[in-house]
């Protein structure tokens, strides 16, 4: 891989641009998107995080600097939600501060939302400078495109969670190592440290990193390093060590504990416990080819069948165009470094996938836990696919120069309808390979998750519920968050008079998730309201996502 470390005025101008595009794209659209479950919590969390901003003004107008960070200040405020790290709630809870409280432009969950929107931004932007310094000016434009219109990615990026974020760490994390490789400056090392720190205290799947990154360095040590530093012994072994892993103990340790005031009582028995949580996970029911996937050992062929039947056939192409760009890189000739390089890279790509596949790693739903490494795959196969196009097209220049944008432009066209289509419940995407929607319900894959899929039916809600009614969200059943329908009525979907309730004898309106697991849910809803015929139901292609149902007895 090559590496610029020089730009023109036009690359700080299509940069710019492209950032802007995906933050309008994805803060604009997000009225077409529900609430999902997470965010639920996240959004409550960010609201004692907005309360906290509020007690640190009145504690310091009242001169009470110590308040601001005693125990019990901190434990009212960072208690809730605490198995996450506070970074992106502390983030929501600044939008929700600013925007909603004090400027009064914005509804709680549209500052949240403002704050993902700017991350998708922050995301697109990585991917251009990704492209651009270590391939090619179009493989920079072209790739994040077509990144954020793979329907999951598009739909992830509205959401007020941390999957986003923490896929701009983790991709980012790898890409800063392998600019430390390449210039091997202090300064740079440290940078690094410091964004590591940021990643760490947004969630907990980039603390693998420099496990894997160090296990990766000392494999080169061993074979290659060792040899051309003819170094020996133990102090030549620390002396050998790349800066970037010193500094994430002496400086990324010291500033996770810093934007993450709970740990700092109790600081044992509260990283015990939050250990504890994700290594105990719980699972959520999946679908997989009719199987429930309930209880482990659950099959190795999970995340990889899924990232092959989810992802656009344009987009899993690169896929596979980056993994071999990667092998290839690191198996040919050249220096040690470079070979590093693209074993990071490699890692940075599937070690999310291969970690899911663990048969004893519980499944969390979806493609959200391990699509963390897809900008650098999809990057470097952008790359690939346009090196090769030129290779093979014996022409002049000027219409080799024009086929490779035009070729990306025919793969965007092409992903014109299935966005469309699945613009409101990208969660639910499968590609043409297992034969769309209908293909994947015939397959009996998990058709949908975490119960956000009501926005085609709350205008039937709103203008058929009387004043006041009662409406069963399914809320104990993977359906619909008591927290997100509160976020809903404040965003204005649903009537601020209608009442959530979890209790099906008691409601006047009924939600209904499509999922196999919930499937006795319908027989209590038509024995309980006297009919089977739903009020409005949400679809694509003829498949059912959720439904709506009006008590009849």
């Amino acid at each position: 891989m090559n590496f610029k470390n020089h730009f023109e005025k036009i690359d700080f101008l299509l940069a710019g641009a492209t950032a802007v595009f995906i933050f309008l794209m994805i803060f604009l659209t997000g009225s077409a998107i529900g609430f999902v479950r997470d965010e639920g919590f996240y959004m409550k969390a960010a609201g004692n995080m907005a309360d906290w901003y509020e007690s640190i003004g009145t504690n310091i107008s009242n001169g009470e600097f110590a308040k601001i960070f005693s125990k019990k200040e901190i434990d009212r405020y960072f208690n809730y939600n605490s198995e996450h790290p506070p970074f992106m709630k502390e983030l929501f809870g600044l939008s929700q501060f600013i925007f909603t409280r004090k400027l009064g432009i914005m509804s709680a969950p549209e500052s949240a939302r403002l704050v993902a929107a700017v991350f998708a931004a922050l995301t697109a932007l990585m991917i251009y400078l990704f492209g651009l310094i270590f391939f090619s000016r179009t493989t920079a434009v072209a790739s994040p495109l077509l990144f954020f219109t793979m329907p999951h990615i598009f739909f992830h990026s509205h959401l007020a969670c941390f999957d986003m974020p923490i896929l701009f760490f983790w991709s980012s994390t790898f890409i800063l190592y392998m600019i430390c490789l390449k210039t091997k400056k202090t300064s740079v090392h440290a940078v690094t440290a410091v964004f590591f720190a940021f990643a760490m205290a947004t969630k907990h799947n980039v603390l693998f990193i420099p496990i894997v990154l160090f296990v990766s360095w000392l494999f080169f040590y061993i074979f290659s390093y060792r040899k051309e530093a003819d170094k020996s012994g133990l102090a030549g072994f620390f002396r050998a060590i790349p800066k970037v892993f010193w500094f994430m103990a002496v400086i990324s340790l010291p500033l996770y504990f810093l934007i993450w005031p709970r740990m700092w009582f109790n600081t044992a028995d509260r990283l015990m416990t939050y250990a504890e949580f994700h290594g105990k996970h719980v699972n959520y029911l999946n679908y997989y080819f009719g199987t429930p996937l309930k209880n482990g050992p659950f099959p190795f062929s999970f995340p990889w069948a899924m990232t092959f039947f989810t992802t656009p056939t344009p987009q899993l192409v690169c896929f596979f165009a980056g993994i071999f760009y990667f092998c290839r890189d690191l198996f040919k000739s050249g220096k040690t470094c470079e070979k590093e390089a693209s074993l990071a890279m490699i890692t940075g790509s599937l070690f999310p996938i291969f970690l899911i596949a663990w048969p004893s790693i519980p499944i969390f739903g979806g493609i959200k836990h391990w699509f963390t490494g897809y900008p650098l795959m999809l990057t470097a196969g952008v790359f690939m696919i346009e090196e090769s196009a030129k290779k093979l097209i014996k022409t002049d220049n000027c219409r080799k120069k024009l086929f490779v944008p035009v070729l990306f432009a025919a793969a965007l066209v092409s992903l014109i309808q299935p966005d469309i289509k699945f613009a409101k419940r990208g969660a639910a995407f499968y590609n043409e390979l297992i034969g769309g929607a209908q293909g994947a319900a015939e397959a009996r894959m998990q058709r949908n998750f975490w119960g956000y899929d009501m926005i085609d039916l709350a205008g039937t809600l709103n203008s058929e519920a009387p004043k006041n009614a009662k409406l069963y969200i399914m809320s104990s059943y993977e359906g619909l968050n008591q927290n997100s329908f509160r976020f809903m009525q404040a965003a204005g979907i649903i009537r601020s008079d209608i009442r959530a309730t979890n209790t099906l004898n008691e409601a006047d309106f009924a939600l209904f998730f499509y999922e196999k697991q919930n499937e006795f849910i319908l027989n209590s809803i038509a024995y309980e309201f006297g009919t089977i015929r739903p009020l409005a139901v949400s679809s694509t292609d003829s498949v059912f996502y959720s439904a709506l149902f009006r008590r009849e007895k």
